[in-house]
Formats: C-alpha cells, structure tokens, sequence
C-alpha cells in the first residue's frame, strides 16, 4: 500500500510527533509498503491530493492532529486512517468536556475547576479550600504533560495559570491524586495489559519522565491488589467507550491510597515511540510493533 505518514506541525509536540514518525514509518517499510512522509502545513490538502494514498497514518500530538480537525479534512477528502474519528477525537482531545462526560457517565474524576484568565489570589485560595492542596494545573486541550504545573500554595497559582494559557484558552485547575499512576490501552476494544508509571527522580510523570530515557519505569503487571486492579482498568475501558474511541487509545488513570482509581483523560493518539505505553501494552499481549501497525491499518480499512 502508498501510505502517507503525517508527523511533526507546528505543535509544543512537534519533537515527539517525530519521533512517532520516524518509528512508524520504519515498522512500515518493514513490512513492505510505500511510505510518504508530510511535515504539515497549510498546503496539506493539496499535497495529499496530488499522489492520493491508500492510506494516512496520523502521529501527530497535540491539537494539530487529536482534535478532530484533521479527522474532518481526511473524510472530506475521502482518505483512511489511524484511530478515532472526529468527533471522539474532539471530545478526549478537551479535558473539560470529557470530563463533564465522564461525570455524567459516573466514571470517577478528579474535581476540577476552570480558568480563562490569570485569578486573583483570593480565587486561588478558595480553589485550594475546596479542591484541596496541591493543585494539577494544565491546559485543556494539550498533552505531553506541556505546560502543566503542580502548585501547592495560592501564591504559585497565577504564574502556573498564565504558563499554561500560552497553550490554551482554558486551562484546568484539578484536585491532585496522590498515589499511583496506571495507564490502560485499548486496540479495537481489546483491553490490553496494564501499566503502572513509576518517574525516576522527577515529582510527576512530566515530560522528561516520558520521553527520556530511564525517566521512568514501567511496571506490567501494576503493584495493584487484583480488586483494585480490575476497578481501575474498568473505570479506564468505560472512559474510552464514553468518549466513542476506536483503533489503538490509551486512558490515564491515578489510584489513591485508598485504592480508589480517578480517570484523568483518555488518549486518542497514544504516543509511538521508543518509550510510548500502548506499543508496550501491545508488546505484553504478544503483538509486537509490525504487527501492531499493520492491525490497526487493517481494522481502519473495514
């Protein structure tokens, strides 16, 4: 097949959107096909018209690539491609509106308030009252852990607002989960193996402790009681069914210390690189990345 990768734009994640493109693209001349790489920009349309492919691998991150706008371009035009459509992809892509949805589902998520302007400190402290202390404060439509801040006291508040406003127009004020972080991925409804996070020398699981090397260790199966494990990959399965996720997405969970697991968001374009979770899920249940690949192309294609 002519497949056409899309990897890079001009999002905070261009550098991992690379990295995913660089990765996919390799597994797929392993496997034999014809692969066309596109860095897009506002001429997409007419480059991917020109030499129409059989089909259009989506790793980019960030709004550019999850939103759903991209999604609605490719189906205008006729074209397939990897994971959810446009309106899944809209839905998880807003933090705010997935988690409206996953309250109304009754899938436990951290309470939350939201912002469109730096607060005054008199709003910080009432966050801090009634949300409790420390606060996980990020955009609402980004990922990558870019632009998110952990602040424990009202004075750290504004400064973290106004960082993660340079990236969206909503940001998120969230109730902070101690406990573990677990993250379970889903390839056409299959739940596959799940993960438990575990930064190395790093407050969160932020960027570095992502994409670096030996920032973080993952551990399969989680050090989770077999109750609090199921709980945890049920309230991550029913997150990704609210939003209409298809193909290969990923869900982010924290558990307390209680055990009580809290849905954060769910992933429509899980990451593909050299340290992306779904891939390793994958690798757990015996699909290695080959074969992942060509699954999720022949599963779009039906």
């Amino acid at each position: 097949m002519r497949v056409t990768v899309l990897s890079g734009s001009d999002s905070p994640e261009r550098e991992v959107s690379l990295a995913s493109g660089r990765a996919v693209q390799v597994a797929l001349e392993k496997l034999g096909h014809e692969v066309t790489v596109i860095d897009p920009g506002p001429d997409l349309p007419v480059r991917l018209l020109e030499n129409p492919p059989d089909f259009v691998w989506i790793a980019l991150h960030g709004d550019k690539g999850e939103n759903g706008k991209l999604q609605g371009l490719l189906d205008w035009l006729g074209l397939p491609y990897n994971g959810s459509g446009v309106t899944a992809s809209a839905i998880a892509m807003d933090k705010i509106v997935s988690k409206r949805l996953f309250i109304a589902e009754g899938i436990p998520t951290p309470a939350y308030r939201v912002a469109e302007v730096v607060p005054e400190l008199t709003e910080c402290k009432e966050w801090l009252r009634v949300l409790g202390s420390p606060l996980v404060i990020k955009p609402a439509d980004g990922g990558s852990t870019v632009g998110v801040t952990i602040a424990a006291e009202a004075t750290q508040i504004p400064e973290a607002v106004r960082l993660a406003l340079q990236y969206s127009s909503q940001v998120l004020i969230e109730r902070y989960i101690p406990g573990q972080e677990i993250t379970v991925a889903l390839l056409d409804g299959l739940v596959l193996p799940a993960i438990e996070i575990v930064p190395q020398g790093r407050e969160f699981y932020d960027y570095e402790a992502k994409y670096a090397p030996g920032g973080s260790r993952h551990l399969i199966p989680p050090n989770l009681a077999a109750d609090v494990l199921k709980a945890s990959v049920d309230a991550a399965y029913r997150a990704c069914r609210a939003v209409g996720s298809t193909g290969l997405v990923r869900a982010d969970v924290r558990v307390d210390p209680e055990g009580q697991p809290w849905v954060l968001e769910v992933n429509t374009l899980p990451g593909m690189t050299a340290t992306s979770l779904a891939p390793e899920a994958a690798q757990a249940a015996g699909i290695n990345f080959e074969q992942l690949i060509q699954r999720i192309i022949d599963r779009s294609l039906d």
